[in-house]
């Protein structure tokens, strides 16, 4: 017997030196590059692709099957479009257990490799033809698992556009290495990539390392021991610096997330808040909406950073809350809020022990307490609320909200604010609905706001018995001076339109901001893509009545306002929008101006449109024209003009004035100027150049009738001639110049015809306008010579 088991075994020997040759020579003899054809023939029969490989094949068979490629493309299904395309890729495959149905893949090798993945609005992929099975082999009955001993990824990038998913843009992972990925097993991973990503708008790098283990059965996957670190922008945040630790994982059959030893750190801008390393720092969070299971544990929240320009801390504290279907158990949370400034505030919140389900998690007794103690202004206040929770859809319950304040100022009476009402919060809408009342002051507020996309959309709409802005803002900026030459160069800047959408609708019985004082106030307007449109602008102000409509554009930083105010007393309105004392009167105001720029001095340089005033009953501030006259004779003797600067004590009143303006590039034009007064016709035609802050403008004088008394002598001596007054300079000193010179020919001229009537026997008729002129005087007195 032993005979035959030694030459059995020579015999086994031998077929596999046979067998060992036989493979050794055709892995020598096989040329992988011959079957090119059968590949790219293959892809174009069965997938309507056309393949292209220009590099080489090499091709090893035992003990693993490996093939290495390079300079490799694939179009699009049907098109000759690039789908994917590779500069060197290497594969080695397990044959034994591929015999067994199992893809055991040694390892993955791979650089320079370019992706573009599609899919539409209804759910169809431009790799659905790849992923189709083959018919199944008669036999065959479970499907291929896969195990990879390794990955190495260099300089992959994939174009990825899912109109199903809302996802645009590229993901470039510049170095992926991966351990041993296979169902269940725990593998090292470690990456660094860049998002350039239009939908969601992300972008930014993304790098470290974690342990990663798969299921690939539910689809789940877990990260243990992260060391991740984030830099770029995200949706609600720029300029992100962020380092993530702990331990998750997604239960993809459950859909439940449980991490543990959670801790974030943050800086970067968040909204208006600008983080200076923020924490959360998180024991264990376990969410199961399957089972309606919730675990919180020790929440510590640590936020520091800047809010306009401000410093901001806000500490919270929740030790532990367990939910778990209808039983909840847990303890309540605290913390304190900061905010310094000119106007610093502090409030020291918390919440009485939860109660409720997985459904609505209650935490009663809500309640913070409010202070700032500012040089200007103090503040003491209570609110108090009870909160409830849902998780699905999470949002946040506000029930019995109730606000007590109150602001104590210097020299003021104290303010007293009382609000009442509720309001809801989510992740995508938010509505609110209160009411109370400022001091005696009642007031209103309801609305919405939604956050589906990238620039949240707000419903709003308030009504007070009085709006005073000016006590409600901090001290500092109370009432500023209307704009001066002075901050021409002060920037304009509207880009806070672009940070909300909506409709808004506000209305005051007495409404104070900065020096504008309006009564019975009215505000419709909507916010949409950065374009501020005001339809409705109404109010009771400077004695008459104000109706206007307006525009802002942030993108091209416009603005334009078209309006009128009636019966207004026109000093008031001057004074409160130019800060000028140059007018009195009563009228009308009606304006449609339109300008656009970067800065105070650049709005003014380019502003246009067109303004109208017709007043009554007033005067022009800065000389007395009638007075000024009346100084004719000693003027006209000494043959010059006289300049005098303007004095706000002095001016010419008037009982009838129009005029209408023309306004280019900064520059407003008359030609029409009419003004009526006892003794004077006005007339005139010039420029008020508001980019540059100056005047220049001719008007001429014409008396019309004298009043008796010492000097009536000297006005009749210009009755019905036309005196040039010149107004010019800058806003802040005016020169007013009667041009005496111009006026002197006038008179000689007169004086020559009176003479020569005289002496002719002829007296001008009392109405100078038909006064006969010196030729007919003359053709008259000739006529009786020659009888």
């Amino acid at each position: 017997m032993s005979v035959w088991i030694r030459r059995g075994a020579w015999a086994l020997a031998g077929l596999v030196l046979a067998v060992a040759a036989l493979a050794t020579w055709f892995v020598a003899t096989f040329d992988a590059n011959r079957y090119k054809s059968v590949a790219i023939d293959w892809m174009k029969t069965h997938r309507n692709r056309t393949l292209a490989i220009d590099g080489p094949i090499e091709l090893k068979v035992f003990p693993r099957l490996a093939v290495k490629l390079s300079k490799v493309s694939l179009s699009e299904a049907g098109r000759s479009d690039t789908f994917a395309s590779l500069d060197e890729a290497g594969l080695a495959v397990d044959v034994l257990p591929l015999l067994r149905g199992e893809l055991v893949i040694g390892r993955v090798d791979a650089k320079g490799v370019r992706l573009a993945w599609q899919r539409n609005a209804k759910g169809k992929s431009n790799i659905d033809d790849l992923l189709q099975s083959e018919p199944a082999q008669p036999g065959q009955s479970k499907p291929m698992r896969f195990d990879i001993s390794g990955i190495e990824l260099a300089d992959v990038q994939a174009r990825l556009k899912d109109e199903a998913g809302g996802l645009n843009g590229s993901v470039t992972l510049k170095h992926l290495q991966a351990g041993h990925l296979a169902n269940g097993v725990e593998a090292p991973v470690k990456l660094d990539a860049r998002f350039e990503l239009s939908q969601p708008a992300v972008k930014g790098d993304l790098s470290g390392d974690t342990r990663l283990t798969l299921d690939t059965v539910s689809g789940s996957a877990s990260l243990r021991d992260m060391n991740l670190a984030f830099k770029g922008d995200a949706p609600g945040a720029t300029a992100i610096d962020a380092a993530l630790k702990g331990s998750v994982a997604w239960d993809g059959a459950k859909k439940s997330v449980d991490a543990q030893s959670f801790a974030l750190k943050l800086s970067g801008h968040t909204g208006a808040l600008k983080h200076d390393g923020s924490t959360i720092d998180i024991e264990r969070f376990a969410f199961d909406p399957a089972h309606k299971a919730l675990t919180l544990r020790k929440l510590q929240a640590r936020v520091k950073g800047l809010q306009g320009g401000q410093p901001l801390s806000l500490d919270l504290d929740w030790p532990e809350l367990a939910v778990s279907g209808d039983k909840l158990s847990g303890s309540a949370f605290s913390g304190k809020l900061s905010r310094g400034g000119e106007m610093p505030l502090s409030a020291n919140f918390k919440s009485s022990a939860p109660s409720g389900n997985f459904d609505a998690v209650r935490l009663p007794g809500f309640e913070a307490q409010l202070q700032s103690n500012a040089p200007q202004r103090k503040l003491t206040g209570t609110l108090r609320s009870d909160l409830t929770v849902k998780p699905t859809p999470a949002s946040l319950t506000l029930d019995r909200l109730d606000l007590q304040a109150k602001v104590e100022e210097p020299g003021q009476a104290a303010l007293s604010l009382g609000t009442r009402g509720s309001a809801v919060a989510s992740a995508q809408r938010s509505s609110w609905n209160l009411t109370g009342q400022l001091n005696e002051n009642r007031f209103a507020s309801e609305g919405t706001a939604t956050f589906a996309g990238d620039t949240p959309s707000i419903n709003a709409k308030a009504r007070f018995d009085a709006l005073d802005l000016n006590r409600l803002m901090s001290p500092g900026s109370s009432a500023p001076k209307p704009t001066t030459t002075a901050a021409s160069n002060t920037p304009v800047d509207l880009s806070a339109l672009r940070s909300v959408n909506g409709q808004f609708s506000v209305s005051a019985a007495r409404f104070a901001f900065q020096q504008y004082r309006v009564a019975d106030a009215r505000i419709e307007a909507s916010l949409d893509g950065g374009m501020l449109r005001i339809t409705d602008l109404q109010g009771k102000a400077w004695g008459g009545q104000l109706n206007a409509t307006a525009f802002a554009d942030a993108r091209a930083s416009r603005v334009a306002i078209k309006g009128a105010a009636t019966g207004v007393n026109i000093n008031a309105l001057v004074k409160d929008v130019a800060a000028k004392d140059w007018i009195e009167g009563t009228g009308r105001v009606a304006w449609d101006l339109d300008t656009a720029g970067r800065s105070v001095n650049e709005m003014r340089s380019r502003l246009k449109g067109s303004a109208a005033l017709l007043l009554r009953d007033g005067a022009v501030k800065g000389i007395n024209l009638a007075k000024s006259l009346r100084q004719a004779k000693a003027a006209l003797s000494m043959k010059q003009d006289a300049v005098q600067k303007a004095n706000q004590v002095e001016k010419t009143d008037f009982s009838e004035l129009s005029a209408t303006f023309q306004v280019n590039d900064g520059v407003a034009r008359n030609r029409d100027l009419d003004m009526k007064s006892p003794f004077l016709r006005l007339g005139g035609e010039g420029a008020i150049d508001i980019g540059r802050g100056r005047i220049d403008y001719l008007a001429r004088a014409t008396v019309t009738s004298t009043a008796k008394g010492q000097d009536a002598g000297d006005l009749a001596a210009l009755k019905g001639l036309t005196v040039p007054v010149r107004l010019s300079g800058p806003f802040e000193s005016l020169d007013w110049k009667i041009e005496w010179s111009a006026v002197a020919a006038g008179v000689v001229t007169r004086q020559i015809e009176n003479k020569l009537g005289e002496a002719l026997g002829v007296r001008p008729p009392a109405n100078a306008a038909s006064k006969p002129s010196p030729q007919d005087l003359l053709k008259k007195g000739l006529k009786g010579l020659f009888k």
